[in-house]
């Protein structure tokens, strides 16, 4: 995907701030079509440097809500409740899963999942698959959503696949993985609905 300054800044606004390789898997794009398109906001005053990260200024952050607003009045309000709302049946299988693979019983103990068990790993990756379809569902059914929301799919589709051969891509914040993806999906709706997320438990 063509990375445009307003996608950027839509990342930006979830993300808080990003390195290039970051907002590239962000946006399904690539660094060296993200640079150019971040150098040119840093000149317009609309993002900074900050050590090896990029992060919005506040006219940056100013952009960020009226975008904010924009995707909120096209796909109207109602729309992006309902969408939290489905979205919250589906989030607790999530950390259900995520639980599962970060821990698991032994002896009737709850002890880190060392995955030292392969089949334990794999009974536990067709749970995610399971979600990840209902998941594709749900989201493929979002039609008028804005194009943020539906730029998830394609980056849930390419953690699940990336899963099956490494690890890291369930739930490691050091990757896009499954579980980070999920993460930001949850904030972007939160944000169209207009909740806090003391609010959208």
């Amino acid at each position: 995907m063509t990375a445009t300054s307003d996608d950027l800044i839509r990342a930006l606004t979830i993300k808080g701030s990003a390195a290039v390789d970051a907002l590239a898997s962000a946006l399904t794009s690539n660094p060296k079509d993200v640079q150019p398109v971040i150098d040119r906001l840093v000149k317009e005053g609309l993002v900074e440097r900050k050590a090896t990260a990029f992060r919005l200024t506040s006219k940056g952050k100013a952009r960020g809500r009226e975008l904010l607003a924009a995707d909120r009045d096209r796909w109207g309000s109602k729309n992006a409740i309902a969408a939290l709302q489905a979205f919250h049946l589906l989030d607790q299988r999530m950390k259900e899963t995520v639980t599962a693979w970060q821990m698991r019983e032994v002896g009737g103990q709850q002890v880190l999942n060392d995955h030292a068990d392969p089949i334990y790993d794999r009974r536990v990756l067709g749970r995610l698959t399971a979600l990840h379809q209902d998941t594709n569902d749900w989201l493929s059914s979002l039609r008028t959503a804005p194009k943020s929301v539906n730029l998830y799919l394609a980056r849930l589709d390419r953690a699940l696949q990336s899963a099956r051969f490494d690890e890291r891509f369930i739930a490691s914040p050091a990757v896009d993985s499954y579980h980070g993806v999920w993460f930001e999906l949850h904030e972007a709706l939160m944000q169209l609905a207009g909740r806090t997320r003391s609010e959208a438990l």
